[in-house]
């Protein structure tokens, strides 16, 4: 997916500083203290950070609001955030992607509402066609797991004290619960699975721990049993109605049982009551009627959303049907027609022209909001479908208790009188609570085999998936494209020819090395600080690479390098024509796998860079300077 920012840029009443970027590679270079590592901090503030990072001090005192106008697809999305002291609230407006970011002052954010950071990056998440709303599939009954835009900068930003860091990869991975959702969430970043996924693997887990639950009742019989409780509550009932009395199925199981075990005896008096049955018949009745109609309900809530969802997609194929006929018939816009006889302009062709274009832009139009707004319903289908579930199984077992009264109080032709239906009733509670006692009561689990049947056809689509083969393919892409960047990267002898591998599979995203094809040698055990960068940027470029390769990843594809160089010139004065070589290398790399990506999927990343290294001293000087976007010396600086 086409995003990069476009600009970031910082705001007061008297003034504005605007950093200006381009997609492909950006670089700010300048001297120490100049604000330079203090941009990926204001990037990361404007991306709904929970916090601010951004250095206090000049940067702060300057800047009433810091904005990024940040481009997806063919639209530019101008974020600013207040500082600290005034709130940190945000403002999210659209614009063209050819926005000017000069434009920006106070004054054009007189008519926007401040929202808070969560609103404002839902909206980006949309944008981005992040829409896994729920990947919570280990705790069914745990709050929603949400694939976030806070955990994708993680694959993003690679500040100072991490670009050579033997210990750490990734950004904030020393927070668990951090580093276990970015590392969960690689498959939704990369476009291998969306929300229909999930919810299917919810599903599937709601199933088999159901089925568990039953299978546990069906072998052990324990007396506690919820489903021993809802089979011996109706018989009481139907014991109480006809002798007209009251019984409270609300009581405890253990209560229930001591109850049958002391039934009130039959009371032959006038006092006695048939009405009672039968209102606890119609009661029966009314209730079935009422979960018919919400079942009634909830399927027709099912099979609505389900028509949305295909009628949505079905719109999108046939306007990427539409837009892509018109790109084969679209007229030039500057044509002009000369009629071959008498030499005068053609101008009701020229008319039928500037109408295709019309129609033409149009259908862009409308494809990119209809793209964007059409989300995955699978979630929403998956809670309603357990609902229903829950429904059903009611209506089976009031159904059970309907027919029991029809068979053996009402119709029945054997019972003649009514002592004679209350000591059925009597012997049929006293038979239940005996096998209570014994253990050899019927099988509780009645809808078994109709889970495992639902458990089998779930596991058949999510296999569909094929996602565990996937994830084998993304770890050998990223790292076999390690090891050919690796080739022009600064490694030391020792560990030649290279071997690099990522830990994607085994979910450690660890670096290691494979020595003589034996030993694991993972980052922290590899000397020089040279090693270290080279594995950073071989791994992050990597990363970048495989995110292009789909142009349907939800995630931007734009990387963050503070300092690459800092190992080689920890004092930029002293420089070795060695440490200069290296560095060579290493930006050749950058530049060249950048250009590459591009080139290999049509999707030119953004790379923004910012470090010492001037360029003068390289052999690429001029490719270096044509990406160079500010160069903080001689008195410039950020403030």
């Amino acid at each position: 997916m086409k995003s990069y920012i476009s600009s970031i840029v910082l705001l007061n009443r008297e003034e504005k500083r605007i950093v200006p970027l381009k997609q492909g590679v950006n670089i700010i270079t300048g001297n120490s203290k100049t604000g330079k590592s203090a941009l990926v901090e204001i990037i990361d503030y404007c991306l709904c950070s929970s916090r601010s990072t951004v250095p206090k001090g000049k940067i702060t005192e300057f800047t009433t609001l810091f904005c990024i106008t940040l481009v997806i697809q063919n639209s530019c999305y101008v974020i600013a955030r207040q500082s600290t002291e005034l709130g940190s609230k945000m403002y999210l407006s659209i614009e063209a992607e050819n926005f000017d970011p000069n434009m920006l002052n106070l004054s054009y954010f007189d008519d926007k509402s401040l929202q808070l950071p969560r609103e404002v990056k839902s909206e980006l998440e949309s944008a981005l066609g992040l829409m896994v709303s729920n990947m919570q599939t280990e705790d069914i009954d745990a709050k929603p797991e949400k694939a976030s835009l806070r955990n994708m900068v993680s694959y993003l930003f690679q500040h100072q004290n991490l670009m050579a860091s033997k210990f750490a990869l990734f950004y904030r991975f020393s927070d668990f619960y951090k580093r276990k959702a970015v590392i969960q969430q690689f498959p939704v970043f990369s476009g291998l699975v969306e929300q229909e996924y999930y919810s299917k693997l919810i599903r599937l887990n709601e199933l088999k721990s159901r089925l568990k639950k039953l299978r546990k009742n069906e072998e052990t019989n324990k007396a506690a049993s919820q489903k021993i409780k809802m089979a011996l509550s109706p018989l009481l009932e139907n014991y109480f109605a006809l002798l007209n009395l009251t019984f409270d199925n609300s009581a405890s199981l253990s209560k229930m049982i001591e109850i049958a075990n002391a039934l009130p005896t039959f009371d032959d008096s006038p006092l006695f009551n048939d009405q009672g049955i039968m209102n606890r018949y119609h009661e029966l009745c009314r209730e079935l009627d009422n979960y018919r109609d919400q079942e009634h309900e909830i399927s027709v809530q099912i099979s609505d959303i389900e028509n949305a969802n295909k009628a949505g997609t079905g719109f999108i194929e046939v306007l990427g049907e539409l837009q892509e006929k018109a790109k084969i018939s679209s007229p030039e816009d500057d044509a002009n027609y000369i009629c071959p006889l008498c030499g005068n302009s053609c101008d009701d062709i020229k008319a039928a022209d500037q109408n295709i274009l019309n129609a033409s832009s149009w259908l862009d139009d409308e494809l990119a909001i209809t793209s964007k707004y059409t989300a995955d319903f699978s979630e929403e289908i998956r809670k309603l479908s357990s609902i229903k579930d829950e429904i059903v199984r009611n209506i089976k077992l009031t159904w059970g208790q309907i027919k029991d009264i029809e068979r053996n109080y009402i119709n029945s032709k054997e019972l003649l009188s009514k002592k004679e239906q209350v000591e059925y009733a009597k012997v049929k509670i006293l038979l239940y609570v005996e096998m209570i006692n014994t253990g050899v009561f019927k099988n509780v689990d009645l809808d078994a085999e109709e889970l495992q049947g639902e458990i089998l056809k779930l596991e058949s689509r999510i296999a569909g998936f094929d996602l565990d083969t996937e994830m084998q393919k993304a770890q050998i892409f990223i790292s076999e494209n390690m090891n050919r960047l690796a080739l022009t990267l600064d490694f030391e002898d020792e560990y030649k020819p290279i071997n690099l591998n990522f830990g994607l599979i085994d979910e450690t995203f660890d670096i290691y090395h494979h020595q003589n094809h034996r030993d694991k040698i993972f980052l922290y055990e590899m000397g020089s600080g040279a090693n270290w960068v080279s594995c950073h940027i071989a791994l992050f470029l990597s990363l970048l690479r495989y995110f292009c390769k789909n142009p349907k990843a939800p995630i931007l594809t734009t990387m963050f390098f503070d300092q690459p160089s800092q190992v080689y010139f920890p004092q930029p004065e002293k420089k070795t024509s060695a440490d200069i070589a290296a560095v060579e290398k290493m930006y050749k790399t950058i530049f060249d796998e950048i250009n590459s990506i591009g080139k290999d999927y049509g999707i030119l990343p953004q790379i923004i860079i910012v470090d010492h290294v001037s360029g003068s001293e390289l052999t690429h000087k001029k490719e270096f300077l044509s990406y160079v976007r500010r160069d903080w010396r001689d008195g410039r600086h950020l403030i």
